[in-house]
């Protein structure tokens, strides 16, 4: 497709917007960022209104948008399980969310690092928490990087000086405003992005006298799920969904809640997103129907879709909203890092008196670290395959954090050997089950095609539970900074 001046300029006029709404965060609500809480949370003063936007933004990004078409184009219905895991995740986390931000709130806690630490009484496991999160970030925040690939080469832009540009300015804003940046820039995103997926379904669904053709076409063997890949789909959904409270992005918002209603209310209508999964999904059934796609490149099918039956203007919009889903939510996830690196690594074991002041400082460089590990990951083979599998890696290495973090809440005498020891052997597992598979999927065809992150996690609680019964026999002292009554 060929773009006119006028799309160029509605196209960067459209970021340009995104970029100053997260300068202005600074001045919104007039901040004290000389205190920690106030930048890395906003204060924790968000209603119900911002909260939504701003986990929508956090939640359905770059992987929404570009991978869950590409996926769908190249898997068919395999690519339902982000429908299905997003079920199984707002009634967990409206009711485990609710119990740590009344426990976070009560402690002035900023990152789950911080309640490991007091939980067990220790800062090693803390480090080791933190530590995994920050790790499986960076495939996250990669994600929203090659997430935007095609899009920039589609308007003839050179990809790498692009993907630097961008994302530095990612975290020039969200240094200068802290969460309140990605949440104002996530109300013009997320304005954008539904504009968008309403208008290309409903004038599709016109052309095409609705998309019962397009199933007639491809037929049930390409949008019903393999018998094979069953177990995958099973494991990958449940894995997933019971992981969402262990990515440091998604605590930001949590905790930017100024009370448990917040997250009540939006563990209820933030479900409203999923209907953007199974629209795209749809789009990449339409490539592969119209053969929209001919150099086979899976991530093309929703900007092949776009291309083929919109004009350029209207394009420039949808490929401007794409740009925004992936700097947002990487915003937000570079600042759930840049969190647990100046909290629990900083703080813990470099500087202990360090004060807030100081912490802000650190944690706006943090971010930038965060920014630029991530280009470098986003550059590796890893990153150019199926993109949607990079987010299933952070799932994967997060989900050998839920002993520590949710199940300590409710299991008042586990014990930091126990949890330390499913930890190790738990992450060891899903790296080496990445390693065998070459970090081309997390499903895993020497076992029966499981989830590599659920198979680590069922691994990890058994030997969670041999270590908890040997100290127990052995009579172990074990201490923790919390009395049960903090916990209920």
């Amino acid at each position: 497709m060929i773009f006119a001046a006028i799309d160029y300029a509605v196209f960067f006029t459209l970021i340009g917007l995104a970029v100053v709404a997260g300068f202005l965060g600074s001045k919104w609500r007039a901040p004290d960022f000389t205190r920690i809480a106030e930048w890395s949370l906003g204060g924790m003063r968000f209603g119900a209104f911002i909260v939504w936007f701003l986990m929508g933004a956090d939640i359905y990004t770059a992987y929404s948008l570009i991978s869950i078409p590409g996926a769908a184009y190249s898997l068919g219905g395999f690519i339902l399980y982000a429908v299905v895991y997003g079920s199984i995740s707002y009634p967990f986390l409206y009711i485990v969310a609710t119990k740590f931000y009344r426990v976070a709130k009560r402690r002035g806690y900023i990152t789950a690092g911080d309640y490991v630490r007091d939980r067990f009484n220790s800062g090693v496991l803390s480090l080791l928490i933190s530590l995994t999160g920050i790790i499986a970030m960076l495939p996250y925040i990669a994600l929203q990087i090659v997430g935007i690939r095609y899009v920039l080469d589609a308007m003839g832009f050179p990809v790498i000086p692009s993907f630097i540009i961008a994302y530095i300015i990612v975290a020039l804003f969200v240094a200068v405003s802290g969460l309140r940046g990605p949440a104002l820039s996530s109300l013009i995103k997320d304005a954008i992005l539904w504009g968008v997926i309403l208008t290309v379904v409903i004038a599709l669904g016109i052309r095409f006298n609705g998309f019962g053709p397009i199933f007639t076409q491809l037929g049930p063997s390409h949008y019903l799920i393999p018998s094979k890949l069953m177990i995958g789909y099973i494991t990958l959904a449940l894995g997933s969904g019971i992981s969402w409270l262990l990515f440091p992005n998604l605590l930001v918002g949590i905790l930017g809640s100024k009370s448990e209603d917040v997250i009540r209310k939006n563990s209820v209508f933030l479900p409203l997103y999923q209907v953007w999964l199974i629209l795209l999904a749809l789009m990449g059934l339409v490539a592969l129907a119209k053969n929209l796609v001919p150099s086979g490149v899976s991530s093309l099918a929703f900007p092949s879709v776009l291309n083929a039956y919109f004009p350029s203007t209207f394009v420039a919009v949808a490929f401007a909203g794409i740009v925004i889903g992936s700097m947002v939510p990487a915003g937000l996830q570079s600042l759930g890092a840049a969190n647990l690196i100046t909290r629990n690594i900083y703080l813990d074991f470099i500087n202990r008196k360090a004060t807030e002041r100081q912490q802000v400082l650190w944690g706006r460089v943090a971010v930038f670290i965060m920014v630029i590990a991530s280009l470098i990951f986003a550059l590796v083979p890893a990153a150019s395959g199926l993109i949607f599998y990079l987010l299933t890696f952070s799932y994967a290495w997060l989900l050998q954090t839920l002993p520590a973090i949710i199940l300590s809440m409710y299991w008042y005498d586990l014990d930091k050997y126990s949890v330390a020891a499913g930890w190790a052997v738990g992450t060891g597992l899903v790296t080496y089950g990445l390693v065998t598979v070459g970090f081309s999927s997390s499903l895993l065809p020497w076992f029966y095609d499981i989830y590599v992150g659920l198979l680590g996690l069922i691994v990890n609680l058994i030997v969670m539970l041999v270590v908890y019964a040997i100290v127990k026999a052995l009579k172990v002292k074990v201490s923790s900074r919390l009395n049960p009554q903090e916990l209920l």
